[in-house]
């Protein structure tokens, strides 16, 4: 990869040199960096929600120096991780800008321009992420129901708007080219600031000044978010235990049953399998930050293939594929791809407990198959009636996501125990939220995607592809149901195997 990228500087930078005449930056390069600053303000408030909720050893922290010394040193760790980061790629740029037009000024001004761009990008993220967090944990509502998933599902959205702007010819708000005259593409004439560049020095001025303005009165900003949250934290529910007739209702199935109602798990379970599944929804309810992987791997697939969608001639046809594909692999993995994780503490004493393996895989099952069922039988019929295809096609699409559902939800616990994680991704985050490992989740993913893609195929194929169907020498019907059914079979097989598999992993286990 180094090689790669020596060798493409030294392509630019020949390409620079063979240059002649007066120079301009593209418009289409300023509107590059400020999106860039965009993506990067975003990144940035997304790591302050996930890894500084709290200071790094907050005990001693906060009784030994001041809240203004650790957002400080906070903001610090963050600039120095950055520059450890971007320094390859900072070198290799600052190289081909001070060899392309032969500048030794570029060798300070590149790395300059980089610095700052990364230091306001650095401020004004944390500013909107401890804004965010401060706001949040003023309402009961918003932190206990809808936490950050609000902030990935607002980001992801403008983010696939933008793409199918610039994919396709749907109407648009506001136009891309505007970025060009946002105050953060003046970086690029700090860069260029002593080149054969066209020189702007007032924008490159300005660049500076304002880029110091951005982190010492955000720096302020973000050390008064910070004392807001982190010492002063108001919290709104301590009079909210009375606050309607739902907190007096009685609950025949008890504690448990009133914290996650009104999401209901049935008796019918048993009793310890509704105990593991009621517990499993609440963790969930108390932290649905630990959806924010699955959100937004889930987004990003639906807008491609949302794009992709549109670009064709009957862009309702991918409708019922996305329902197929997307709402059972979340219904899976939304409870179950780390159940030995999710116990944290306690889960030698669940290990040891008398619940039996059947009894915890049995309760990890129940809320994919109560709910996730539902909805991808729901969802599925719905995008299928709006498609073209015929009510045939319709029906072996629904049957698909049944029974691909039932496959997630099975597979999930499996692959969970199988590759389980118990640590946190950084040395820094809580310990309350685990996210499942890597290898589970591509495992997990590339299963029922591959196995469910396979499924679309057999049904969408026969109708697609007419020569299938004549080089085989059968009906359309006759070669869909085949095809049909025998993937099912193998996704029932897989399904069976799951189950198994997670009970004897959950009778196996030992914490070493």
């Amino acid at each position: 990869m180094g090689i790669w990228f020596g060798g493409m500087g030294i392509l630019y930078a020949l390409l620079l040199r063979s240059l002649s005449g007066p120079l301009s930056v593209p418009g289409s390069v300023r509107v590059g960096v400020s999106a860039l600053w965009i993506f990067a303000v975003w990144f940035l408030a997304q790591r302050a929600l996930l890894h500084w909720r709290t200071p790094r050893a907050k005990s001693f922290v906060l009784t030994t120096v001041s809240i203004r010394t650790a957002t400080v040193g906070m903001l610090l760790t963050e600039f120095l991780s950055a520059c450890l980061a971007l320094a390859p790629l900072t070198i290799l740029l600052a190289g081909i800008v001070g060899y392309g037009f032969l500048s030794p000024e570029s060798l300070l001004l590149v790395p300059l321009a980089v610095g700052l761009f990364t230091a306001s990008a650095i401020v004004t993220g944390y500013v909107a992420g401890f804004t965010y967090m401060t706001v949040s944990a003023r309402s009961r509502w918003q932190r206990n129901r809808h936490g950050q998933l609000i902030v990935h599902a607002v980001s992801l959205i403008a983010v696939g708007y933008v793409v199918a702007i610039l994919s396709t010819d749907i109407p648009v708000i506001w136009e891309l080219v505007s970025l060009e005259w946002l105050p953060t593409s003046w970086f690029i004439d700090i860069a260029v600031f002593g080149t054969p560049v066209t020189p702007a020095p007032i924008r490159a001025l300005a660049g500076v000044s304002g880029c110091l303005l951005v982190v010492g009165g955000g720096g302020l900003l973000v050390e008064r978010l910070a004392r807001e949250y982190w010492v002063a934290r108001p919290i709104s529910t301590a009079g909210g235990t009375n606050t309607g007739p739902q907190e007096h209702q009685n609950h025949e199935n008890g504690t448990l049953a009133a914290a996650i109602s009104p999401v209901v798990i049935p008796q019918l379970v048993g009793r310890p399998s509704q105990r593991v599944a009621q517990m499993t929804v609440l963790r969930l309810r108390r932290a649905p930050r630990r959806l924010s992987l699955l959100v937004t791997a889930g987004l990003s697939l639906g807008i491609s293939l949302s794009v992709l969608s549109i670009q064709s001639n009957a862009p309702m046809s991918v409708v019922p594929v996305i329902c197929v594909l997307l709402v059972p692999w979340f219904a899976g993995a939304v409870v179950g791809l780390n159940p030995l994780g999710d116990e944290g503490n306690v889960l030698p004493a669940t290990l040891t407990s008398s619940i039996s393996g059947r009894q915890f895989v049995r309760g990890l099952l129940v809320p994919g198959l109560l709910y996730g069922l539902a909805l991808t039988i729901l969802s599925t019929l719905i995008g299928a009636v709006v498609s073209p295809y015929p009510i045939r096609v319709q029906a072996w699409l629904v049957v698909i996501g049944a029974v691909l559902t039932v496959v997630s939800v099975c597979l999930a616990p499996a692959v969970g125990m199988l590759f389980p994680r118990f640590s946190a991704t950084t040395i820094g985050q809580s310990s309350d939220v685990v996210p499942p490992s890597m290898t589970a989740f591509v495992v997990y993913s590339l299963v029922i995607w591959v196995l469910g893609s396979a499924l679309v195929f057999a049904v969408l194929a026969p109708t697609r592809f007419p020569q299938i169907r004549i080089v085989s020498g059968v009906s359309t019907e006759v070669l869909r149901a085949g095809g049909v059914t025998g993937g099912l079979c193998i996704g029932l097989v897989i399904a069976r195997w799951s189950y198994t598999t997670a009970v004897k992993r959950f009778r196996q286990y030992t914490v070493s």
